[in-house]
């Protein structure tokens, strides 16, 4: 027999359109506001993850890591929270990984001689001290985007760079399933999915543009107040 709160997630999954790849159609299948009225199926509770997620994922977060240690210690928290064996702490430990891995090219680019506060990005960190002057931090077989990504930053566009990641983030997310079919994970998929299409679609190309360079060129070149993190901490 289903419980009430499989009822809830069953029905609210149930109600969510389909959600087609980015830069393909000129609005969403879904406004912000239904979207939420949606989620007001969902428990306290679990609204409560869904906008501690949120705070640290929307779109105006991509691309930007490096120079927000607020940003960095509040994922940090969050993954101390959950699972680590859990698939909605892989996924939000790959969205870390992703904004750290352009943080550290952006930064290098620009002459930093060490990753700063990007050593404590919690998958990547410690191979970023050791590698910091490898092209590709010798994490190309873990991370097989990494090489486009690079190449991205190296030309230095910020709308072609911005398309990339939203590219990059939205085949792994459609790519991943839930342990648990029509529960939170599933939820949380979506609003993944959900967060990369509204930041890709269309808008003043030019604000858009200076908006994401601004972003991106607000790392800093060096970082002296880097303590290590481990889980212990």
């Amino acid at each position: 027999m289903m419980t009430f709160k499989a009822y809830r997630y069953t029905t609210l999954l149930t109600s969510l359109p389909h959600l087609p790849a980015p830069f393909q159609h000129q609005r969403l299948p879904i406004s912000r506001v239904r979207l939420e009225q949606r989620l007001g199926l969902l428990t306290e509770e679990d609204r409560g993850w869904i906008e501690r997620l949120e705070r640290l994922v929307v779109p105006y977060r991509l691309g930007q890591f490096g120079d927000d240690v607020a940003l960095l210690r509040e994922s940090q928290r969050l993954l101390a929270q959950l699972d680590a064996s859990g698939r909605p702490h892989r996924w939000l430990e790959w969205w870390m990984t992703l904004n750290g891995m352009t943080a550290a090219l952006r930064l290098r680019q620009r002459g930093g001689i060490a990753p700063g506060t990007l050593a404590e990005l919690p998958a990547v960190g410690r191979q970023l001290i050791r590698q910091w002057s490898h092209p590709l931090f010798r994490l190309e077989s873990r991370l097989p985007w990494l090489e486009t990504l690079a190449t991205q930053v190296g030309r230095e566009r910020a709308e072609v760079l911005e398309h990339a990641l939203i590219d990059i983030a939205w085949a792994y997310f459609s790519r991943q399933r839930a342990e648990h079919p029509y529960g939170l994970e599933d939820v949380m998929l979506y609003l993944y999915r959900w967060w990369l299409l509204e930041r890709a679609m269309p808008r003043n190309a030019g604000e858009a543009r200076e908006r994401f360079t601004q972003w991106v060129d607000a790392i800093p070149a060096q970082s002296t107040d880097f303590v290590p993190w481990t889980r212990e901490s």
